[in-house]
Formats: C-alpha cells, structure tokens, sequence
C-alpha cells in the first residue's frame, strides 16, 4: 500500500434577533447530553461499494449539541459547540457576526491534520467578518476532540474487519458540522458550504461528494492522495474510498475553488493541479506566490479567500456595507 505524497494526514437587525435566538433559546436539537459526554449509538450505516465509493444516509438523525460561551470581539462573537458524532462528541467553535441584513450563509471549516480548532480561528474570523456563520472543529485525534487518528494499516485493518475506518469517521463528522448549520436558525440553507486545509480539503471533498445538499467546496493546501494501484483490491477499493481524488468529479455542477501556493513544500503544486485537473466544470484554482507562507493559509491568499466565497456562496454581493455619514 503505497501513497505517493507525504501528506496523508496533511481552512441588519433581523438577523441580529435570528442570531440571538441560537444564544438565547434552546432548541429540540440542543441537547445537555453532549456537554455530559453521553454518546449516541447512531444507526445511521456506512458502507463503500465495489468501485470504492464512501456513502452516508442523506436523512441522518437530529444533531444533538451544546453550547458555552467562548468569547467575542467588537464584531463578532465565539461559542464552543459540542456535537454528537458517531462514537464520541465533536467539539468545535462558532463564530458569528454581531449583525447581518439577512439569513448568513454557512461555513464548515475543517483544519488540517493536527491542527486545532483554535489555531484554525484566526481563518474562521476572517471569514465570519465578511457576513458568514463559521464552524470548525477539532477534528479526530486532536484537541478536545481526543481520540486516536489511526495509522492508514490501521485503519485499513478496521476496514477488512467491517469496522469504520477513523479517516471514514471524520468524513461523518464533517456531514453532523453541515447539520448543524442547517439546523441553525440564523442560517440560509441553501448557502451552507465546506471547506478545508490540507487534509481538511480532501474530507471536504469527500463529505460534498457524499451529500449534493452541500452547496460548494474551498480546498486550501490540498490534494488526492496519488496512491499507487495494487494487484489486491480490496487495498485499491480502501485507498479510492479516502482519496479527494476520486470523489472530485463529482462535485459538479456545484462550484469548487483550491487555492495553493506556488511554494508549498508539504504538498507540491503540480499535486494540486493534478486534483484540480480531475474536477470538472464549475471550478477555479487561485495560486499564490509567497515565499514567506509554507503550508496552509497565507495572508497573501485574503483577496482570492474573498473572491472564492462570492464565488462559492454570494457572500460578498450580500453582505452588509456599512456607508459613513457625510461630514457635516
């Protein structure tokens, strides 16, 4: 089982009341469970079929979370969300703007491997400030999330023993974050996009292949996987069912954008356009060459983030534009 790459486990008033409805007033969906560390045994299945394909029921069960007052600045606040996924709790952080003119789009927003939900919120705030309700997480094996991230062998174990693989689990957590957004009553429904850094971008890939619901994808930093066929299938059936790689051309007719730098070191640009040559039409690829950015997202990437958020989910056209008062 080989894999080319080195990166496999490599980012106004009524809306104003619709926001303080999520702080203020506890939902069905909200649920003291998931603070006390219950879990959730979910029925919900997953299988990979024969060509490889990842899948997930589109009418998965009720989100159940909790929230906790994390912190705020002038414009923006923060909650820690604590969600139920299979096998363990999702622990994540929500920012919001204070104010927005209408229903906000939504964001999932998933680090890349290692990275926490914290180290991801300086990303996550960029984003909300432009009028954008932004979850992110920390994903398996990370932060308060816990648990393990398990060695591809084994997770390939798990897999021929009919055990769900933690790199399929993380996929589903990405599918209970899109949920939540859904649920959120300050959120547009038809506005909820996924994306993700590195290792983040390819689950993002994956959970928008697996759910036509998701409106678009924004990979940063990231790519397929590049393995190398074997003569065993079950090893090429468990490889494709990970990989961003075969899942990418299936995001049509929803509109995808990667962004890279030209001086990434962890994951090479030519890997990247080789995904991106995968993906069909709507896409667009922003590059960037900044010699002082390495891996993830870079400063130099803020006006392509802006224009690959118009582009993915209207944001820019939509949001509010406060105007000064003329001088007097």
């Amino acid at each position: 089982m080989k894999i080319k790459k080195n990166h496999l486990y490599f980012g106004v008033i009524a809306a104003a009341v619709l926001v303080s409805v999520f702080f203020y007033y506890k939902t069905p969906k909200e649920s003291p469970a998931a603070e006390k560390g219950a879990i959730k045994e979910y029925s919900n299945f997953w299988q990979v079929d024969k060509s490889g394909y990842l899948s997930y029921p589109l009418d998965r069960e009720t989100v159940l979370f909790n929230r906790q007052n994390y912190g705020e600045t002038e414009n923006l606040t923060i909650s820690k969300i604590i969600y139920q996924s299979k096998n363990g709790n999702i622990y994540g952080l929500l920012v919001l703007p204070k104010s927005a003119s209408e229903l906000m789009p939504g964001v999932v927003l998933l680090p890349g491997a290692g990275v926490s939900k914290e180290s991801e919120l300086g990303l996550a705030k960029k984003i909300a400030e432009l009028g954008a309700a932004v979850l992110t997480i920390d994903q398996r094996g990370v932060g308060e999330t816990g648990g393990n991230l398990n060695s591809i062998e084994k997770d390939y174990v798990d897999f021929l023993n009919a055990k769900e693989p933690v790199q399929h689990l993380m996929v589903f957590d990405a599918l209970r974050a899109y949920d939540l957004l859904y649920s959120a009553p300050f959120v547009d429904p038809d506005r909820i996009m996924i994306a993700g850094e590195s290792l983040g971008g390819r689950i993002a890939v994956i959970a928008a292949a697996i759910d036509r619901n998701i409106k678009g994808v924004l990979a940063i930093s990231s790519s397929g996987l590049g393995f190398e066929e074997t003569n065993d299938t079950r090893v090429n059936t468990f490889l494709q069912s990970i990989d961003s790689d075969h899942y990418i051309s299936q995001i049509t007719p929803r509109k995808l954008v990667m962004m890279h730098n030209l001086h990434d070191n962890i994951i090479p640009i030519n890997s990247a356009i080789s995904t991106y040559s995968l993906a069909q039409q709507p896409k667009r690829f922003v590059l960037v060459n900044d010699t002082s950015c390495n891996h993830g997202y870079c400063d130099s990437m803020h006006d392509g983030l802006v224009d690959a958020l118009d582009y993915l989910i209207d944001i820019r056209s939509r949001t509010l534009v406060a105007i000064p008062d003329k001088p007097k």
